[in-house]
Order: C-alpha cells, then sequence, then structure tokens
C-alpha cells in the first residue's frame, strides 16, 4: 500500500515538475519575442482551456460528480470580465479578470448551494439546464449585445495611436 502511495507521490511530483519547466520554457520563449505571432496568439485560450480542464478533472475525476454547467459559469465570468473593462473604457485585463472570477464564482455558488444536494442523473440534468438558461439569457440581454455579442470599440479606440 505504501509502495503504490510513494510512486503515486513520485508520479504526481514528475508531473508538476514538467509543468513548471513548460512554463519556464514558454515564458522564456515569449518574453524573448522568440514565438509567431501565431503561436502567440494561441497561448490565452490555451490556457483558459487548461483552467476549464482542471476544474472539470476536480469535479468529475476527484469528486465523482458529473457537472455539465461548466460553460455556462464560464460565460457568465467572461462576459462580465468584459463589461467591466467595457465600462471602463479600458484593457485593464486584472480588473476585469478579478470580477469575472468573482462573478462565476458568485453563479456557481447560487446554483452549486442547493444543486449539490442531488446526485447522479439529477445533478447532470440540473446543470446542464443552468448552463442552457444562462446561455439563453447571455443571448437575449441587450447588455451583452445579444446574439451579436459585446461592442468593445470603446476599449481599443486609443489602442490606434499604438499601432506603427
Amino acid at each position: 500500500m505504501q509502495l503504490t502511495q510513494k510512486k503515486r507521490q513520485r508520479t504526481d511530483l514528475l508531473t508538476v515538475a514538467a509543468v513548471a519547466a513548460l512554463f519556464v520554457v514558454m515564458a522564456a520563449l515569449l518574453y524573448t519575442g522568440h514565438l509567431t505571432r501565431q503561436v502567440t496568439n494561441m497561448l490565452v485560450p490555451v490556457a483558459v482551456y487548461i483552467v476549464m480542464a482542471v476544474s472539470l478533472n476536480l469535479v468529475v475525476g476527484l469528486l465523482g460528480e458529473l457537472s455539465l454547467g461548466h460553460a455556462g459559469f464560464m460565460s457568465v465570468g467572461l462576459f462580465s470580465g468584459c463589461l467591466v473593462a467595457i465600462a471602463l473604457h479600458t484593457t485593464a485585463l486584472p480588473l476585469g479578470v478579478r470580477a469575472g472570477g468573482l462573478m462565476a464564482a458568485v453563479f456557481g455558488l447560487l446554483v452549486g448551494l442547493p444543486a449539490l444536494r442531488l446526485r447522479g442523473d439529477y445533478l447532470a440534468i440540473v446543470t446542464l439546464a443552468c448552463g442552457e438558461i444562462i446561455k439563453n439569457i447571455i443571448t437575449n440581454l441587450n447588455i451583452t449585445g445579444g446574439a451579436l455579442g459585446l461592442d468593445t470599440s470603446s476599449i481599443y479606440a486609443g489602442a490606434k495611436d499604438l499601432l506603427p
């Protein structure tokens, strides 16, 4: 029993070391300008998908619950963070990210507290329904731009001066 636990700890330590090494290499390549524009533009979506995969692994893999509402909570965080940035007319990324994370956490708690009393298929149905409800609300709200999406031109209006 202890042998398998030590082997698992060693494997986990190697995984953490590999991820840290990959992060250091990518950061060095990014900040020295050795990455192409295409790879640089893909780093943010890749990081978002990694965070989403880790959160799904925590809920489904570690806890054993089948939750299908992650995309809904991610969209709440996305739109609230973007709305904060638009309201401030700035590309204040840390403030928008914090606001988006806070709103996603609040909505996750509002849905999660009653829904986590359910088990199995019922939890999956409730979280899937919440994700669809969030999608329909965002699509039909005027503040989110409806089906056309957000108008972010106010954020990038001052960025024209920065372009060559």
